[in-house]
């Protein structure tokens, strides 16, 4: 059976070994926490048998669950990349060596809101000039979608536009537009674009404003996506670069250390239902504005933080897409796609914070309708990230209480 036929959406083989392995996965994590919970039963006092204790062994089979859904992640990537090879991997459908045909109509949109203006367009450019040197220029325009409020930011925005076009010498692909509203923000800007220019397009690729991708990879995106006609999205998996200050350089080589071992277990669970981040992944345009406008679900009630828009919408982006019968895959092999990350611990806080909030809202769509288990896991996994540590807390709170 060819590589494509096994990925087709009339042929469910990756779906039936996807709900094996997640039945595995559920299946490990339940048998090493009663294991480890029985073993904390044992050194408890009372074993178990006051109010207190039970709350300890709750809050213990909780935390030491999650933990455990993290190592058996990292054990199966481990094991994918000692094999160097992966049965299912979305990137054996475009092997470099392969001469494919005419790629389809392809955006590169690059959302910003007051970044920094000269990092943003030589981000763009090196993209901008990789793909060029690919030969397939021609399929392909970039978008930069500007949400600045700054008035000052927008003028220089535009000169750097102007300059980017002149020093490529390219006014035609290149193109430049700031909403007057930035409502919705990031997801809002995209719904723009999608609402304007959509139709003239079959993918997008998605930059965030401190992405680069080579050209080669956006033309293999763009192959895979041709080659797997149910995939809705393809997330590649960035590596951190172009980092120089201590705290930058410190997670930059975790990501680089760890973070090929993760994706691949993320791959290998997950298969045809797994993440995507909001950037740096190629998505089809007409599915995704047929069913992941966030409109089709209602704005929270409440205040924030949990209340008002959804601000992780990525996630549940990718979670209305595959509702819809529609691939998400993790290219977790694909190389040439970056992004940098925040150069101190505050701008790191900063962003924490947001990713905080919206991942807190995830708990209120957990019940929503339709969603496939695997991205319910997911949307209580990232509530897992934030509330863990008021659990830890409460947890050596009650231990003390006990002693």
């Amino acid at each position: 059976m060819s590589s494509q036929s096994q990925f087709s959406g009339q042929n469910p083989r990756w779906r039936v070994q996807a709900r094996i392995r997640q039945l595995l996965l559920f299946v490990l994590v339940v048998l090493q926490t009663s294991i480890a919970t029985g073993y904390m039963l044992q050194i408890l006092p009372y074993h178990g048998q006051t109010p207190i204790e039970i709350a300890i062994l709750v809050l213990f089979a909780i935390l030491f669950g999650w933990i455990s859904i993290g190592f058996w992640n990292a054990f199966m990537g481990f094991f994918v990349m000692l094999k160097n090879r992966s049965r299912y991997a979305i990137t054996n459908l475009a092997q470099e060596d392969v001469q494919a045909g005419p790629l389809a109509p392809t955006a590169i949109l690059m959302p910003i809101c007051n970044e920094d203006i000269a990092r943003v367009f030589a981000g763009l450019k090196a993209s901008y000039l990789s793909l060029k040197s690919t030969g397939n220029i021609d399929f392909f325009e970039f978008f930069i979608l500007s949400d600045t409020t700054e008035l000052d930011g927008w003028v220089e925005e535009e000169l750097a536009w102007a300059e980017l076009c002149r020093s490529v010498q390219d006014f035609g692909r290149i193109h430049y537009r700031r909403r007057r509203s930035n409502i919705k923000r990031k997801s809002g800007n995209i719904a723009d674009f999608c609402r304007r220019w959509g139709k003239k397009y079959r993918y997008m690729i998605v930059f965030d404003a401190d992405s680069v991708m080579t050209g080669s990879t956006i033309i293999r995106l763009v192959q895979m996506m041709e080659r797997c006609p149910m995939a809705g999205i393809i997330q590649t998996a960035p590596m951190i670069a172009n980092k120089s200050s201590l705290f930058a350089r410190v997670q930059q080589f975790a990501n680089r250390v760890y973070g090929p071992m993760f994706a691949a277990g993320l791959h290998f669970w997950q298969l045809g239902s797994s993440y995507y981040w909001g950037h740096n992944a190629i998505i089809r345009i007409e599915p995704f504005i047929k069913y992941c406008g966030l409109s089709r679900l209602p704005r929270l009630p409440g205040d924030h933080p949990l209340g008002g828009e959804i601000l992780s919408h990525d996630f549940v982006e990718a979670a209305l897409m595959r509702r819809a019968g529609w691939e998400i895959w993790l290219a977790y092999d694909l190389p040439g796609s970056y992004e940098e990350t925040p150069p101190n611990l505050l701008e790191e806080l900063n962003r924490d914070r947001r990713w905080s909030q919206g991942n807190l809202q995830h708990l209120r769509l957990l019940a929503v309708q339709g969603l496939n288990a695997a991205h319910r896991a997911m949307f209580f996994n990232g509530v897992m990230a934030y509330v863990s540590a008021l659990l830890w807390f409460l947890l050596l709170m009650l231990s003390t209480l006990e002693v």
